[in-house]
Parts: structure tokens; sequence; C-alpha cells
């Protein structure tokens, strides 16, 4: 018989991360046709966010719904090694999917409050242009994303192999 596990903290962010990304998709796919659809999708997104941003401020900073703020040490290691067109900078964690992730909430949160204020005020074209906007954010961050495995490949291939253990001598 298998025991019955409690899902981890990580397991729950991807639910989460997939009911926010669902939402945005309707809600964005939904803007110019069924509105009752589309406010449904837009208040989820902002209760989704509401979430998110109080279990960020809750949990440890080493807590997965922790904000994934890139250290400024990172930055300057990062900012130096590309300046000086050492392409080994994408190997391993870099900056760039975090910020992406930061910027799309920051995003879209305007985009949710603007579109909860355009429910009472004129504010329609302000929701509209931000809406419009984040779809390059959220573009902008599936790629990098998605080819953050490609570009750390081409990061290894240009600094070479990695030594695993000290090596031998002969």
């Amino acid at each position: 018989m298998t025991e019955a596990r409690l899902p981890k903290a990580f397991d729950l962010l991807l639910v989460w991360h997939g009911l926010f990304a669902g939402a945005y998709t309707i809600a964005y796919l939904t803007a110019d046709g069924a509105r009752g659809l589309h406010q449904f999708a837009g208040y989820t997104l902002l209760g989704l966010l509401t979430i998110r941003l109080l279990l960020a401020a809750t949990v440890p900073e080493r807590s997965p719904w922790s904000l994934p703020w890139p250290k400024a040490a990172l930055w300057r290691s990062f900012g130096r090694k590309l300046g000086g067109g050492d392409l080994s900078a994408l190997r391993g964690r870099t900056p760039l999917a975090p910020l992406s992730g930061l910027a799309l909430l920051a995003m879209l949160t305007g985009v949710g409050l603007s579109g909860l204020a355009a429910d009472w005020w004129e504010w329609e074209d302000l929701h509209e242009g931000l809406a419009e906007g984040s779809l390059t954010v959220v573009l902008v961050h599936v790629a990098l994303v998605s080819l953050g495995p490609a570009l750390r490949k081409l990061g290894e291939a240009q600094a070479g192999p990695r030594r695993t253990t000290a090596p031998r001598n002969a």
C-alpha cells in the first residue's frame, strides 16, 4: 500500500504557476470578447498574485515561494564576465530569469490593478495599454527560461569542460 504524502512547497509553486499562466492567457485572449470570462480570469489572476506576494512576504528566504531577488554579487560577476566577452557567465545561474520573473510580477500587478480600477472608473485605456505591453514581458520571460539550458551549454562550450575531481599526477 502506498502512503499519501503532502505536496512539497515547490510542487505547490508549480501548480500556482500553471494557474497564474492559465488565468493570464484566458484574460489576454478574451479581452475583446467574453467580458464576464475576461473579468473572472482577471480577478483570479489578482487573487493568485495576492497569494504569491503574501507568501513571499512571510516565508524564509530559501523557500521556493520567496521572491527570486538576484544578489548584487551575482550581477557584478555576471556583468564583469559578459563585459569581457566571457560566455562562461551563462554557465550556471544567471540573474536574467529571476529578473524577468520579477518584472513579470510587477507588470501583471499593474495590469490587474488597472483592470480592477477600470471596473469603476474610466481606466480602460491604461489597462489595455499595460495588458498589451505585458505580452512582451511574458514572451521575454518565457524565452529566458526556455533558452536557459541552451545558454548554459553555450557558456560551457566556450569555457571548456568543468573539472569534477582534482587532476591526477602521472
